[in-house]
């Protein structure tokens, strides 16, 4: 009892030997529920009956069951283990043959009570998910990355504990039919080129930190456009993690520098257009990837950085391509990385070159 006078009350009624159990006065269902266990290591062949080896010590049997994994319980999980070392016990306590009082019990399996029991039956768990090509997860090694429960039922002795409350894929399903309708209203747009713009290669590029929250990896962007519409385009996730704003602009302006080569060689090679001549102007809206690709020094937070995205310096002083500085709000990239409210949507859709057939017209 405490100063406050708070009692703690302790159940000590339950059996902790085999005699205490069966003369209890709850004896039928303890014979029950041992009957289960054995049942259980008789099917599993826990163990073999053999005559006791000369120095080694048999160990006492222990009982633990109902492990539960989510919505599955692996029935006498512990005994599904495969052990790698041989171990004799004693056979429990009731349940010794007459005929062979004299054997002890050598153990195929894991059972419960051995100190090797927990990891006996992980690595049994672990190979025989990677077996259907699960993947463990590295934080959380008791997760993996697929799950069926038919199957389980064919490697262990399982009972279902009912259907999931929640269903996966509903956001996945409501993303597919969000694609539908944007498809279905923009049927009738279409990309026109021409108009009072100069046939000049004008590129902008663009990019999401980390915006895969599974990997953590960021998503780059960029958009080439002449003569009033846009010529090419792409939205792809990073290869490697970026670990700021800046490195994974810098990385995408990188990418952007290549392709801005291949178009400038590109339009050279068909002979249109005398300003092709002059650098490809390219348009970032982040004052350090802007810095990085200007000034060939090494940084504190940019050591990091993996050396073939640096290619964009070189580019740079070769004369190729020219650096240019654009507010957010006029990055015709921007759309390629977010959602943006309707006006501002419509102004760089209309900035890209694609008009509304019926209204243009």
């Amino acid at each position: 009892m405490t100063q406050d006078n708070d009692v703690l009350l302790v159940d000590n009624d339950e059996p902790t030997t085999y005699a205490e159990a069966m003369t209890g006065p709850n004896s039928e269902k303890w014979l029950e529920a041992v009957g289960y266990e054995m049942e259980s290591i008789y099917t599993n062949q826990v163990w073999t009956l053999v005559d006791p080896p000369k120095g080694v010590k048999p160990i006492g049997f222990a009982a633990y069951y109902d492990y539960e994994i989510w919505q599955m319980d692996v029935k006498t999980t512990f005994l599904n283990g495969r052990l790698l070392e041989d171990v004799y016990m004693t056979p429990p306590e009731g349940f010794v043959d007459p005929q062979s009082a004299e054997k002890v019990c050598n153990l195929q399996q894991s059972i419960y009570g051995l100190k090797q029991a927990s990891k006996s039956w992980n690595l049994r768990f672990d190979d025989t998910v990677k077996e259907f090509d699960f993947i463990k997860n590295e934080d959380e090694p008791c997760v993996y990355k697929k799950f069926m429960k038919t199957w389980l039922g064919m490697c262990f002795s399982m009972k279902d504990l009912g259907e999931a409350t929640y269903v996966l894929g509903e956001r996945h399903w409501i993303a597919v039919k969000n694609i539908i309708k944007y498809l279905r209203r923009t049927k009738e747009m279409f990309l026109v080129y021409g108009g009072k713009e100069e046939l000049v290669v004008r590129g902008y590029t663009d990019a999401s930190f980390q915006s895969d929250k599974d990997d953590s990896r960021s998503q780059s962007r960029y958009v080439f456009c002449i003569n009033g519409g846009a010529v090419s385009w792409k939205s792809s996730k990073q290869e490697t993690i970026a670990y700021s704003t800046t490195e994974a602009e810098y990385i995408a302006a990188s990418n952007t520098a290549k392709e801005a080569v291949w178009i400038k060689k590109f339009v050279t090679e068909i002979a249109m257009g005398p300003s092709i001549a002059d650098p490809v102007e390219l348009y970032y809206d982040n004052n350090g990837a802007i810095a990085q690709a200007k000034e060939p020094r090494s940084h504190q937070r940019s050591k990091h950085i993996l050396r073939r995205f640096h290619l964009i310096r070189k580019i740079v002083d070769r004369g190729d391509v020219k650096i240019c500085r654009i507010p957010t709000d006029k990055n015709l990239a921007d759309p390629l990385t977010k959602s943006l409210v309707q006006r501002k949507h419509e102004a760089h859709t209309r900035s890209l070159g694609i008009r509304d057939m019926p209204n243009w017209l």
